[in-house]
């Protein structure tokens, strides 16, 4: 008989599902409470599964969000794992995912949960 074991340790995160038409204001309005929320319960692990939802957020919109990231109080320890499911040509989540890392955030946009979930309870290196 063969078989594969892998132990995966389980972090706590926050986890929040969105729907809907989500626009620069609400994701701002949303990260900034998410962060509120982790800053109450000691968490820097968030899980933010947006594949039910719209966005038509431009270019610009996306690169104020992670610009803005630390006025919203996300600091560069903590870990974001978006999950999307790009409705159009623009994936704003990989765009968001560029803009955040170049500015030293942990920000990772995710089309399975698995591989979000995978990331986000692994090591404490940037880039895992």
């Amino acid at each position: 008989m063969a078989y594969n074991l892998k132990v995966i340790p389980i972090s706590e995160f926050l986890r929040s599902d969105v729907s809907g038409v989500v626009d620069l204001k609400a994701s701002r309005e949303l990260l900034k409470g998410l962060v509120e929320i982790c800053a109450k319960e000691n968490l820097d692990r968030i899980l933010i599964d947006g594949r039910e939802a719209r966005s038509y957020a431009s270019t610009v919109d996306v690169w104020t969000l992670a610009n803005d990231l630390g006025l919203l109080g996300l600091s560069r320890e903590y870990r974001v794992a978006v999950l999307n499911r790009p409705k159009d040509d623009f994936d704003r989540m990989a765009f968001l995912e560029l803009c955040a890392t170049n500015r030293g955030y942990q920000v990772r946009a995710f089309r399975d949960f698995e591989e979000a979930f995978t990331w986000l309870t692994a090591g404490d290196e940037v880039g895992q």
